[in-house]
């Protein structure tokens, strides 16, 4: 039984590993679609701001 509860939450893991970085993937191509290289590059490295523009992208789509 344990076994089988490992599998499914290995999967739930994956899932949403695959979720973020699809999410990740979309934001950076907005970004540089747009020409946005400085705020790509910060996205980056400044979680706060990843935020806002993952807000400002959920607002654009």
């Amino acid at each position: 039984m344990c076994e089988v509860l490992d599998r499914v939450e290995d999967r739930g893991i994956q899932k949403g590993i695959a979720q973020g970085e699809g999410t990740i993937l979309s934001l950076m191509h907005y970004l540089l679609s747009n020409n946005r290289t400085e705020d790509a590059k910060r996205a980056t490295e400044d979680e706060a701001y990843r935020r806002k523009l993952l807000e400002e992208l959920s607002k654009n789509k």
